[in-house]
């Protein structure tokens, strides 16, 4: 901020010179008053586009830092609806949440890195991390293995992801409801009506 302050002073003090300059050198030929109005324009031109520029840095900016906390949400309601699913033991449940998982990566991946700074761009590459590990873990797993472990995994790590949606300005309370226990996370049971 205090930099694009020293641009728009910078911009005027120049233009203040060059109106100065102007009104004490007072060319008396057409040409020699075309070629200052000239330089006043190419300067304005200079200033506008410098000015766009930086607006649609810093929307990219803001753009990219939303992508990434709809991932870090839609991270925290599926490993919610995981640990649920293992709570429950429904394998459907399991299988289409991990599919759902499996999507929400594919987000993650999508998200510009490269226009995160700081503790989103901890947070993506932390999340996405989880993400991947939860994957290795759940692949191994088969309807008769434990679930009180696989539910464990994903408790776990539940308060982390939480953790970073609060440090960067989203807590999970601002989401939605973070209790999910009990809910159902599929279609199966609309099958017995």
């Amino acid at each position: 901020m205090l930099l694009k302050n020293q641009a728009v002073i910078a911009g005027l003090a120049l233009s203040l010179l060059l109106a100065l300059a102007a009104w004490f050198a007072r060319p008396m030929d057409a040409a020699a008053w075309a070629a200052w109005v000239q330089a006043a324009g190419v300067l304005a031109a200079i200033f506008w586009s410098v000015r766009l520029q930086a607006g649609q840095a810093q929307h990219g900016t803001r753009q990219a830092a939303q992508v990434a906390v709809v991932f870090a949400v839609n991270m925290h309601w599926v490993f919610r609806a995981l640990n649920d699913a293992c709570a429950k033991r429904s394998w459907p449940d399991f299988l289409v949440n991990r599919r759902i998982l499996e999507d929400i990566l594919g987000q993650g991946r999508n998200v510009p890195v490269q226009l995160l700074e700081g503790r989103r761009l901890a947070m993506v590459s932390c999340l996405r991390t989880l993400g991947v590990e939860a994957l290795e873990v759940m692949l191994a797993h088969e309807p008769g293995d434990d679930w009180r472990e696989l539910q464990s995994h994903f408790g776990k790590r539940l308060p982390s992801i939480a953790a970073w949606l609060s440090a960067t300005g989203n807590p999970p309370e601002s989401n939605g409801p973070t209790d999910y226990f009990g809910l159902r996370t599929s279609l199966s049971q609309l099958g017995r009506l």
